[in-house]
């Protein structure tokens, strides 16, 4: 039976490599018929995730594409748009993030395929994996009610982190990237910073906020979800995840050509972004015993706070050195934003002080979500080391 199956699965992705290679000679055969590129990425799938570059891909492309690299790090890689967009370009990649979660999301968007998406039976799969589970523990609905979610939402969790088990691993993490992109539609900023529970339960009129979308159930989200994912054009070679810090940049064991960094920055008020705080409750889904360690000293009792460098800016130049270090033939290309810090000068002269030549490109017309700034640029800087021209 084994052998059966090996011979399956080697039979589907030897037909999913030959579609890619039919559907790529078909696009250069008959440009016309090729969907553009933003048709082609607006197939990708949408998140509430803040700082996802999903809309920034035609202008990441477009500056990427003129460089020539095979071997991509995405170091940082948060929602994995941008992990995806290389993968559909052909190149091989590898993404890590320090949350599981994303590290969770990376593996299913660098992994899929539309032959086996559409091979499982979405639909009944969601529903089992939301189905009472009278042997699951009760972690969520003990350690937290009244904060994120409803009740009977927290007992669903549990329903569901129990039911994982019982699928194969490809599935498992396909469902929680589901489950976790329902959580974040049912949240109030889709965020978990903040033990808000009420900005949804309290009878009042509202200016902010879609009640519908918040009473919707998670296994709503998760079927509209699903049919959107199986949507998308996935094309090229598979890739691979990690989840490493950063901040450690010894334990990585790849040796790119093409390295892209997303980082966190500090705003205007000198504040850091800080993932980890806005989205350590997903990585409960991952490691469901994280919900047992919520921390006591804030109401909102984060389970995975993690370090990062980016709590200063004088530790974000010096992570963003390291990297140059430790990959010193890779070309280096920053996304960040125009009024981070540290500054889009303290970053290109973190490159030419390191013997890069340096271009910068600018994204018009950009506006970060929740931002009440307009005037706010997203920037994409570009290192290449001189040595190696």
């Amino acid at each position: 039976m084994a052998a059966v199956s090996t011979l399956c699965a080697t039979a589907l992705l030897t037909v999913s490599h030959a579609a890619t290679s039919l559907s790529a000679m078909i696009q250069e055969a008959f440009p016309d018929l090729a969907p553009t590129l933003d048709e082609r990425f607006s197939t990708f799938p949408s998140t509430r995730y803040q700082g996802s570059k999903r809309k920034l891909l035609s202008f990441l492309h477009a500056a990427c594409r003129e460089y020539h690299f095979d071997d991509v790090l995405d170091l940082y890689s948060g929602t994995s748009s941008v992990s995806l967009m290389f993968r559909s370009m052909g190149k091989s990649v590898t993404a890590n993030d320090y949350l599981l979660y994303n590290w969770t999301t990376a593996k299913v968007l660098l992994t899929s395929t539309n032959i086996w998406l559409n091979s499982l039976d979405l639909p009944l799969i969601i529903e089992r994996a939301l189905a009472p589970n009278a042997q699951a523990s009760t972690l969520v609905r003990d350690n937290f009610s009244g904060i994120y979610f409803l009740d009977r939402e927290n007992e669903e969790i549990d329903w569901f982190c129990a039911n994982l088990k019982s699928f194969s691993p490809s599935e498992s993490d396909l469902l929680t990237y589901l489950m976790g992109q329902a959580m974040l539609m049912k949240r109030p900023y889709n965020l978990f910073h903040r033990a808000n529970l009420e900005m949804r339960t309290k009878d009042v009129p509202r200016s902010f906020g879609n009640a519908k979308t918040w009473e919707t159930s998670f296994q709503r989200h998760m079927m509209g979800l699903a049919s959107k994912l199986k949507s998308c054009r996935f094309e090229g070679p598979h890739g691979k995840a990690t989840c490493l810090n950063a901040g450690n940049l010894s334990e990585f064991d790849v040796n790119p050509d093409f390295v892209y960094l997303d980082p966190p920055y500090l705003n205007r008020r000198n504040v850091p972004v800080d993932y980890s705080t806005f989205y350590h409750f997903l990585d409960g889904l991952v490691r469901y015993d994280l919900f047992a360690s919520g921390n006591e000293k804030y109401p909102h009792k984060p389970i995975n706070l993690m370090p990062s460098r980016w709590k200063t800016a004088e530790g974000g130049l010096a992570e963003i050195q390291a990297v140059l270090e430790r990959w010193p033939t890779a070309t280096v290309a920053i996304s960040y934003r125009g009024d981070g810090k540290p500054t889009v000068e303290d970053l290109k002269d973190a490159f030419r002080s390191s013997g890069y030549d340096v271009t910068e490109h600018t994204a018009v017309e950009y506006k970060y979500a929740l931002s009440k700034q307009f005037d706010a640029t997203e920037e994409l800087i570009i290192g290449i080391p001189e040595r190696i021209k």
